[in-house]
């Protein structure tokens, strides 16, 4: 399945005009919405959507019918499918196993369109972003060459003021949470950004990243950073910064992403006002969406079924940036700082690895690049439950009383 470099929008238009088969968009979220109100004004008739996250089959979206992406082939022997997924790379790939090889990248086609034409019942900062995120992440999977990263996680803190025992980052096992040293934290920046071309997002996250006080001085690092494209912080609507934090908030590279836990979020309120006179972007959803992907345990998998897990894992892309070390999720990152997992060298990259000098830049920026487009499964990946958005959803936010206990991997 192929595509054609640099696709303009008439290109595409008059592509899908030329076929007589159904025409189907591919992700049931934000920037679908956003195509579908564009197909409309185009004139073009959209079947449904399809999506690899179960729960959104149960309902309609934008008056269509969403089908689980697995169910398709039941249905629709033949159709032509417009990608919104920033993870483009993965859907064209399961497309072509499903037997499909009609495909367009729905960033060309979105390229400089008036949102403000869409009845969107979000915020225009949040549907910017989102559709920012599609177009780019498309331009550089149809051009490809330079090392770009869709999105990749800092992590502040091992803190968090939430004790949810279900946590895919897996703080709930630690029995000591500390802050992330920040000199640590701003070399490591550095050494990244001195190895990638570009960076749609640094996702600040913890635990709760407003627990380290010197938070902001991480954002301001990646805000002066031309790399870096967007800064999303990750909160839990528990603690509202001072006036010296929320400074470097006011920044238009900066998006505050607020997860309400109802009345666990005992600042929410507080925070949106203060965010709001601060003219500051911020965007609240609720938590949902949580799977049982945090037990740590070994499973003595096969090759082969460890190749599944991590096909089917939506979070192999959230690439996490943790102790100078490059990791491909944040269950990986965090079982290596709790010591839950053997020091499985091939599971990340270390950027202090060797001097990021003239002669050997190229060399680690090459292995990043492998480690990124060409892994398998990771080793981890046999401690981990698996986390598929076909799985159940499960409650969120249940609190436990106390560290969850676990058996490091240096223990008999």
């Amino acid at each position: 399945m192929d595509f054609q470099k640099n696709p303009s929008k008439e290109y595409i238009v008059n592509e899908i005009r030329k076929e007589e088969i159904p025409i189907i968009i591919f992700g049931a979220g934000i920037v679908g919405e956003i195509l579908s109100c564009f197909c409309k004004k185009e004139g073009i008739k959209i079947e449904c959507f399809c999506d690899n996250n179960r729960s959104k089959a149960q309902s309609n979206f934008c008056d269509m019918e969403v089908i689980f992406t697995p169910d398709l082939k039941a249905k629709y022997k033949d159709a032509i499918f417009l990608i919104t997924a920033a993870d483009i790379k993965d859907i064209v790939q399961q497309l072509h196993e499903s037997g499909y090889t009609k495909c367009f990248a729905g960033g060309p086609l979105l390229r400089d369109f008036d949102i403000s034409q869409c009845p969107l019942d979000i915020s225009m900062d949040f549907a910017e972003y989102a559709l920012g995120t599609c177009v780019l992440c498309h331009d550089y999977y149809l051009n490809p060459g330079q090392l770009f990263l869709r999105s990749v996680d800092v992590i502040v803190t091992e803190r968090c003021s939430l004790k949810c025992k279900d946590c895919s980052n897996l703080m709930q096992y630690y029995k000591k949470p500390e802050d992330c040293d920040i000199n640590q934290l701003l070399q490591s920046i550095d050494a990244f950004c001195a190895v990638v071309d570009e960076v749609n997002e640094c996702r600040v996250i913890g635990g709760e990243p407003l627990m380290n006080k010197e938070f902001h001085l991480i954002v301001k690092r990646l805000i002066d950073e031309p790399k870096v494209k967007k800064i999303i912080i990750y909160t839990n609507g528990t603690i509202i910064p001072n006036e010296k934090q929320m400074m470097s908030l006011r920044n238009k590279k900066v998006l505050v992403f607020i997860t309400d836990y109802g009345l666990l979020s005992r600042n929410l309120s507080g925070f949106l006002q203060v965010l709001e006179k601060n003219d500051i972007s911020f965007f609240v959803r609720k938590a949902t969406g949580w799977t049982n992907c945090s037990t740590i345990m070994r499973h003595n998998r096969s090759a082969d079924r460890l190749r599944e897990i991590y096909k089917d894992c939506c979070a192999k892309n959230l690439v996490t940036l943790s102790n100078g070390k490059l990791y491909r999720c944040p269950f990986t990152a965090n079982a290596a700082r709790l010591s839950a997992v053997p020091d499985y060298k091939d599971d990340y990259v270390d950027l202090f690895e060797e001097p990021l000098d003239d002669v050997n830049i190229h060399e680690v920026k090459n292995k990043v690049r492998e480690y990124l487009l060409n892994k398998e499964y990771l080793e981890t990946c046999d401690y981990c439950n698996g986390r598929s958005l076909a799985d159940p959803e499960i409650p969120p936010a249940i609190q436990a009383s106390k560290p969850l206990e676990y058996q490091r991997y240096n223990e008999s």
